[in-house]
């Protein structure tokens, strides 16, 4: 394990998971939200809703001093936080909750900035953030209402949704987004809703014509070229642009919250577990269980893979899984 007793319980007793990001090979950060079911006072039911929880952003710094390598911020108002880095225009976390509250840590800052403005003040937020993801040092922002968007700087959201058609009434129901990732600026894939794919060129969008109306929840622009698409029950299709086929049916009992390039395979995780793709074939990922339980979220940058979930996570760096809690 890489973390003491005691800075477990300063900064993950009472809280679980929500999601994770790399900053670098020895700088990662959770997002969590407080976990009301272990509190002594739930007796079961539908607990409250996530905004009328506490939210906090942990810091792991591997090689900083021993006291200082576990550090966290408490958040209030805020409601079940995707966490993302920015690299532009300088390093540091950049989280949203859905309703388009940010926080910002690092590079000197710890703030709260302006919310994210909304469709009708032609802002990205259309609806709920669902995403955040890095794509050639930009931090780009995808959610519901097929809102997306990146950042360039503090309170600075350049909205990218003209040109992508969307109704409320007539659209909410099938479509939106839930991941979003890219090849590059001038290449990037939004997915979600019923079958709802859309690819941007760096100047247009055009929405693609993807084989299958399932709910979809996850994109991988992979190192082989080819783009994963994931959605209901673990179905998966491999393709690019207009040309998809099938790899994997919905036979999961969850969808897959992420999906990542590393090592030369597509990695895919859910609360229930981790899984790889190579040579167009789904298999269990092969770690040991006490990597397997930090299932559920994940990121990737340069050489480190973080796994993080509802009971532990982990890393990985060249070819070895280290266990943090």
């Amino acid at each position: 394990m890489e973390i003491s007793e005691s800075d477990f319980e300063y900064n993950f007793a009472g809280y679980q998971i929500v999601d994770c990001v790399v900053r670098s090979d020895d700088l990662f950060y959770f997002s969590l939200m407080e976990d009301y079911t272990k509190s002594p006072d739930w007796k079961g039911g539908e607990g409250p809703s996530s905004d009328e929880l506490l939210h906090r952003i942990v810091c792991y710094a591997r090689n900083a001093a021993p006291d200082e390598r576990w550090t966290h911020t408490e958040l209030e108002g805020f409601s079940n936080i995707v966490a993302g880095v920015s690299e532009v225009p300088k390093q540091q976390f950049v989280g949203s909750d859905i309703q388009g509250n940010i926080y910002v840590l690092g590079g000197g800052d710890d703030d709260i900035e302006e919310p994210l403005k909304s469709g009708k003040e032609n802002g990205v937020a259309r609806g709920a953030i669902t995403r955040l993801r890095t794509i050639e040092g930009i931090l780009y922002i995808a959610g519901t209402g097929r809102s997306v968007g990146y950042r360039e700087g503090p309170d600075q959201w350049i909205s990218l949704t003209q040109g992508i058609s969307y109704s409320y009434d007539i659209d909410r129901s099938t479509s939106g987004f839930r991941d979003i990732d890219g090849f590059g600026r001038s290449e990037i894939y939004c997915v979600g809703g019923e079958g709802d794919v859309w690819k941007f060129d760096g100047k247009t969008w055009a929405r693609v014509h993807f084989p299958s109306n399932i709910r979809l929840y996850s994109v991988c622009c992979a190192g082989d070229g080819f783009v994963y698409i994931s959605g209901y029950g673990g179905a998966t299709f491999k393709g690019r642009d207009n040309k998809w086929k099938k790899i994997h049916d919905d036979t999961m009992t969850l969808p897959f919250k992420r999906m990542v390039w590393y090592q030369g395979k597509v990695w895919c995780t859910s609360d229930y577990g981790l899984w790889t793709i190579e040579n167009d074939k789904l298999e269990v990922a092969d770690v040991s269980d006490e990597v397997k339980v930090a299932s559920g979220y994940m990121s990737v940058k340069g050489g480190t893979l973080l796994l993080g979930g509802y009971s532990g996570a982990s890393y990985c760096q060249a070819g070895k899984w280290t266990v943090i809690f």
